[in-house]
Formats: C-alpha cells, sequence, structure tokens
C-alpha cells in the first residue's frame, strides 16, 4: 500500500483515537475501510507544532 498522508486518512476514518498524549507528542490510531470493506488501521504521531485539518 502506497504512504497516504495523515490528512488524507482522516477524511476516509471511521474511528480517530488519542492513544497518548504527552508534553511534546500526540499518538494517534486512525481506523478506516477500504473500497472492499476491509477495516484497516495505522498509528500517527504528531510532534509539537504540527497542524492537521479535520
Amino acid at each position: 500500500m502506497s504512504e497516504v498522508q495523515l490528512s488524507d486518512r482522516i477524511r476516509m476514518a471511521h474511528t480517530i483515537e488519542v492513544e497518548s498524549a504527552t508534553r511534546k507528542k500526540v499518538a494517534l490510531k486512525v481506523s478506516w475501510y477500504d473500497v472492499h470493506g476491509k477495516n484497516h488501521t495505522q498509528n500517527y504521531s504528531l510532534n509539537e507544532g504540527s497542524t492537521i485539518e479535520l
């Protein structure tokens, strides 16, 4: 599977979970369904100062 940016995954997501939030880092778990109905999950880490659009 090709690497997809976090903002694109968030648009396709059915669930976004905050796994942990520390002073300078946030860990997210993003889950989505592909065109075949298969569930996928990927973990992302955001550093301080990062922005994402919801």
